[in-house]
């Protein structure tokens, strides 16, 4: 009769059956091989009789630590037949089993302690920490293996499959789309490894579609979470049906086809004509088990939703009150399941038919709508108060729910409880603004750009405007001004905070963890390889700057300092009203399109569009604007033509245009003659917009605090939400007898990211950019195809900075230009080039320069120190001020100058033509430099002058371009009003 506690033959025998595989299918097989070996009923039973015979082993026993590791590495083996073997036992088997000396020994325990830790989904929710070391156990164990001959290479793979599996359930629980995508690069090597075990294959190709899909999610990216439900679908029938984790998988499937249903909604508002989500065709998931519970119930939420089934959704809120009562108390999974039980209850009341009339919450559909809304919001004010804050995924999830929730339960108020509901309207205010700091923490979190884009992807429609457009209607200007600008601008906020993370540290007496942050930040810029591997003239710029734990370690400081604040909240009005009067503005002006005010499970009635105004004086007033909408034609029409890379010039016209290659392509069909759409569209702004906001500052003294004077105009500074950052306001034009009278004649129009940005430009050293002898740096046709560019760049130098430095094709490559401008302080940077948008590209905008060289936008955002000082950037090349990450992130090769460090910048929203624009950008800078005029005055008086009919040319000027002034047509709106100031 075998030795029970031989384990070392066991383990013989079991890798014997399973052929040294990480994975395997035989777990039944394996579980009763267990079992049997102990002659205990199960094999979790066979863990307690193999423990306690450990226990009992003498301290001094040689066998002991042997024996500590053999019971170890068949714990995940025992957990199959039900729960065995807590984090304090598996830590105290590894303990005993590392004291054998033996260094191979001790790397291959650590590793196996790891996954024993990593399969405990108890010990891992209730601390998320313990998965992050469970990533440095399996990469430090890995690096040991290949020394060890004896060890099989499926060892390796299993450890490498168990860090990537650690990383990822790390960053789903505690965000970071960057440890996430290497999750994925890691699992996608280890796939490769199993090539002769097709059924653990097809497994892990499931799973990594799945976290493939759960990011296109994110994104909003429909095409690729149908391809992503695709590849598991695929995936899915390869795997047997006796697979251990068919069900897990399964899961995945359903949860990833809800969500591409609801993407497919959103869009079309009609059904998903995919299958419908499974319900009722598995097994009763384990009641003993909270995590199988939840993904029971997620499926059948999925059903339910689809079907309207209230039954069904009762039967998730039974499936979720169960695992949340096998939940720790107040644990990471207790604050999910928490989470989900309260939607599930908000979604149940919103398949009840009720309507609010007098006396309706009586009724008892209105008694029954009222008690799962009260239930959902007991639940979600204890999730908040558990989560604590926006470094919590969930925060700002949880809070906007919540929000929404008392929201609802306002609106079950009876009239003569108006009081009542006035305080849940305040409650949802406040939750819902708090709610929105997790915005700005989840994007500093990221570790790059597009991971950052990712995080705060539709920040601004989702939730942002919701909140802000209720805050409008409860009167609440002040919030909505907070809650606005929350969404807008967060990878450049997030790149302004990592320029600042070392000083900030430093002040704290966090010198160290600052040198980490300052070692961590931009390395040199690498090209990548170009076809046949060789390095291309294209080739790409790569970047880096700290990872995502050492962020997440900094932002933990910083969230407990003073400094909190800077990172996470949004401009008051008296400082943004500051930041407007050192800018020498009057107001800025939040441009709000028309929407509805939506709810979890119930829309309520129109918001109009607005024009939400904050003063110099700090005083705030919003005007109504009915007509603001994101579908009006002439907004839609014109996106079309622009999105097609259009020239919108006269035929016969042999200029070229300063871009390097469209934004994007249309969306099908014929767009509209582009000149035709873009004047369409700025006779529109002029109804629907500037004529009643012009009202307000002009001819009625509403100056808002700023110094008006005898001659001056009032200035105003725009942030357009959505699309409308596609428009050119300044040109809005209304018909005056034979002519046109456009906005800029009536109001000194400025541009800004978001009133953080503002602000925080307007408090850097003024710039005097303008004044003589400032240092100058002027690039022109670098590429050597743009001739007018290269003519317009030669007499800007020659005429205006003679001992500026002047950059062409021979001598303008990126390495130069970088190195130049990382020395200029103050003064002027112009550029007379190519620029080009690839959105959705790793290097989404960039500058075309010499030898096939570029700038990109993510140079100068990502790293960790703020590298250029310029006073002024003139940027005379197409696209320059077009958001390559969406309008609400503003993230354009202006607004990235800007964040630089950059004081001022000038920049285009469409491809402006060669002839014209040498024009524009030659008479800009004689009115900067000649006449002393602050930049945005200086280009809109050369804007002025272009459409001066009887414009007259400088003695300066040279005679190429004097000539061709006489050619320029006012009408001509893409000759001028492309270009736009931000800034000083």
């Amino acid at each position: 009769m075998p030795d029970p506690f031989d384990l070392e033959s066991l383990v013989r025998s079991v890798k014997a059956v399973i052929g040294d595989r990480a994975w395997s299918t035989a777990t039944e097989r394996l579980g009763a091989m267990v079992a049997q070996h102990a002659g205990t009923a199960d094999a979790a039973a066979a863990f307690d009789l193999h423990y306690a015979h450990w226990r009992s082993m003498p301290a001094t026993d040689p066998r002991r630590p042997a024996f500590a590791g053999y019971l170890l590495q068949l714990v995940p083996l025992m957990r199959q037949s039900g729960p065995c073997c807590t984090y304090e036992q598996a830590k105290e088997l590894a303990a005993a089993a590392r004291t054998a000396p033996d260094p191979e020994w001790q790397a291959f325990i650590k590793g196996v302690l790891a996954l024993v830790v990593l399969h405990d989904t108890t010990a891992t929710l209730t601390d998320p920490g313990l998965l992050e070391k469970a990533v440095e156990e399996l990469d430090s164990a890995s690096r040991l293996l290949p020394a060890m001959d004896e060890m099989p290479d499926a060892t390796t793979t299993g450890f490498a499959i168990g860090r990537a599996v650690a990383r990822a359930d790390h960053a789903r629980l505690r965000g970071g789309e960057g440890e996430l995508e290497k999750a994925i690069e890691e699992l996608t090597a280890a796939r490769r490894a199993l090539a002769d075990r097709p059924d653990d294959q097809a497994y892990l190709t499931c799973y990594i579609a799945c976290l493939r899909a759960g990011r296109a999610h994110l994104r909003k990216d429909e095409e690729a979470l149908a391809r992503y439900v695709r590849e598991q679908e695929i995936a899915l029938a390869r795997l047997p049906r006796h697979h251990p984790a068919r069900d897990s998988a399964e899961s995945w499937l359903a949860t990833n086809r809800f969500k591409l249903r609801d993407l497919i909604a959103d869009r079309t508002d009609g059904p998903w004509p995919g299958p419908r989500p499974r319900h009722g065709a598995h097994k009763r998931p384990d009641t003993t088990d909270p995590y199988a519970l939840v993904q029971a119930a997620l499926e059948v939420i999925a059903a339910a939703a689809y079907d309207e089934d209230p039954e069904a959704m009762a039967e998730a809120i039974g499936l979720l009150q169960e695992a949340l009562e096998r939940c720790e108390e107040d644990d990471e999974h207790w604050v999910r399941c928490a989470a989900q039980l309260a939607t599930a209850h908000l979604l149940r009341a919103g398949l009840i038919r009720w309507e609010p009339k007098p006396l309706s919450h009586l009724s008892p559909a209105g008694r029954q709508t009222i008690a799962h809304i009260d239930q959902a919001i007991s639940l979600l004010r204890r999730v908040r108060r558990t989560a604590e804050g926006p470094a919590h995924p969930i925060w700002t999830g949880v809070g906007r729910l919540l929000a929404d929730a008392l929201r609802l339960r306002s609106m079950m108020m009876p009239q003569f409880r108006s009081a009542a509901a006035a305080r849940l309207w305040k409650e949802s205010r406040d939750i819902g603004l708090a709610a929105l700091s997790g915005l700005a923490w989840s994007v500093i979190l990221q570790s790059g750009t597009e991971h950052a884009m990712e995080a705060g992807n539709r920040a601004m429609e989702e939730y942002c405007l919701d909140i802000a457009r209720w805050c409008v209607v409860d009167g609440e200007l002040d919030s909505a001004v907070r809650a606005l600008d929350s969404g807008r601008a967060l990878m450049l906020h997030a790149a302004q905070v990592s320029a600042t993370v070392p000083d900030m540290l430093r002040q704290l007496g966090q010198d160290q963890l600052a040198e980490e942050w300052r070692a961590a930040g931009s390395l040199p810029f690498e090209p990548e390889p170009g076809p046949l591997g060789r390095l291309g003239p294209t080739a790409a710029l790569r970047t880096t700057g700290p990872d995502v734990p050492l962020r997440r370690r900094v932002l933990k400081v910083l969230a407990a300092s003073p400094y909190r604040d800077r990172l996470l909240a949004t401009p008051a009005p008296a400082e943004i009203a500051g930041g407007l009067r050192t800018l020498g503005a009057d107001a800025l002006v939040y441009l709000v399109p028309a929407g509805n005010l939506e709810l979890l499970v119930r829309r309520s009635r129109k918001a109009p569009g607005a024009a939400l105004i904050v003063g110099a004086d700090g005083a705030l007033r919003s005007v109504e604007l009915p007509d603001l909408r994101l579908d009006t034609p002439e907004l839609t029409d014109y996106r079309a033509a622009a999105g097609a890379g259009w020239d919108p010039r006269r035929r016969g016209s042999g200029s070229p245009r300063r871009d390097a290659g469209p934004v994007t392509a249309p969306q099908g069909g014929v767009p509209p003659r582009a000149a035709e759409a873009l004047d369409r569209l700025c006779g529109w702004a002029w109804q629907s917009v500037l004529a009643p906001l012009t009202a307000e500052f002009v001819g009625n003294g509403g100056f808002y605090g700023a110094r008006p004077g005898p001659t001056r105009i009032p200035s105003v500074v725009l942030v357009p939400l959505g699309a409308l950052g596609a428009v050119p306001w300044h040109a809005a034009w209304r018909a005056e007898g034979p002519g046109r009278r456009y906005t800029l004649e009536e109001l000194q129009v400025s541009y800004a990211p978001s009133a953080r940005t503002l602000c925080e430009v307007a408090g850097r050293t003024p710039p005097e950019a303008w004044a003589s002898g400032s240092p100058a740096l002027v690039i022109g046709n670098p590429t050597g195809d743009l001739r007018y560019a290269g003519e317009e760049a030669e007499a800007i130098h020659r005429v205006f900075y003679p001992d500026g430095t002047y950059l062409d094709a021979d001598t303008a490559d990126a390495t130069e230009v970088s190195a130049r401008l990382a020395r200029l302080r103050g003064g002027v940077l112009h550029l007379a080039c190519h620029a080009r948008v690839d959105p959705g590209e790793r290097h989404s905008a960039y500058l075309g320069l010499a030898a096939g060289s570029r700038l990109a936008v993510e140079e100068l955002t990502e790293g960790t120190a703020r590298r250029i000082e310029p006073g002024l950037v003139c940027l005379a090349a197409c696209w320059s001020n077009v958001s390559s990450r969406g309008y609400d992130e503003a993230y354009s090769l202006a607004t990235a100058f800007l964040a630089a460090g950059a004081h001022t910048v000038l920049g285009s929203l469409w491809p402006v033509p060669d002839e014209d624009t040498s024009l524009l950008m030659y008479m800009t800078h004689h009115y900067l430099r000649r006449e002393a005029l602050p930049p945005g005055q200086a280009l809109r008086r050369a804007q002025l002058w272009m459409l001066d009919p009887r414009r007259r040319t400088p003695p300066e000027m040279p005679a190429r371009l004097a000539v061709r002034a006489r050619h320029i047509r006012p009408d001509n709106l893409a000759g001028w009003a492309g270009f736009t100031h931000q800034g000083w």
